[in-house]
């Protein structure tokens, strides 16, 4: 008997150290992804200004949009900044050239805040007039919005559309006004980087 407790233990005691080798083999732990692309689709303008965190993904109300804890406003056609004269924070951001899916690295600087009349983000939208599809907003391809947060964190940002349900814009249905869908419904996608680098891919 005593035997075979003791062939146990022998066994016991090698499986708790090829465990233990296991575990200290030099390799890294996987490290948690820190850059994250969300897609949000239809929020909801129509009753007023919306504040928005990038790195929450969420809507900013009540006594926090006193706060930094908001980085883009949206306010009908205007996407304002946490910053300058838009708020308390230290948001700032400029508009690239350039590809959603091209753009895989934050610029080091031209930065902007939000000043009296003069918005850091600018000309991410077209305004048709009469030319066909008459008096609609359209996104601009080929102008990604990048932000640099109160927080220290990048992001690159893509509007696709002004519109409710994001429409096909080239339709006979979008076109005509009656049939048109309800404007200030924002559809927009984003990479947010949470680590503090500026790498966005």
């Amino acid at each position: 008997m005593n035997k075979l407790k003791t062939i146990a233990l022998v066994l016991l005691s090698s499986s708790l150290m090829f465990a233990s080798c296991s575990k200290d083999n030099g390799a890294p732990e996987p490290e948690e992804p820190t850059l994250t692309t969300q897609t949000v689709a239809d929020l909801d303008g129509t009753a007023g200004d919306v504040y928005y965190s990038l790195g929450t993904n969420s809507v900013v109300t009540g006594n926090d949009i006193n706060t930094n804890k908001w980085d883009l406003k949206f306010s009908s056609t205007s996407i304002f900044v946490n910053s300058g004269s838009s708020g308390s924070g230290t948001t700032q951001a400029q508009v690239v050239n350039n590809t959603f899916a091209e753009l895989t690295t934050a610029p080091a600087d031209g930065y902007k805040a939000d000043a009296t009349g003069t918005n850091a983000i600018s000309g991410w939208y077209t305004y048709t007039a009469t030319t066909e599809p008459q008096h609609a907003i359209l996104p601009v391809p080929g102008k990604i919005i990048v932000i640099k947060t109160s927080s220290g964190n990048y992001a690159k940002l893509e509007m696709l559309s002004y519109y409710k349900g994001n429409p096909n814009t080239t339709t006979a249905d979008f076109a005509d006004l009656t049939k048109r869908p309800a404007s200030r419904w924002y559809t927009f996608r984003f990479a947010y980087q949470a680590n503090g680098s500026t790498k966005l891919n």
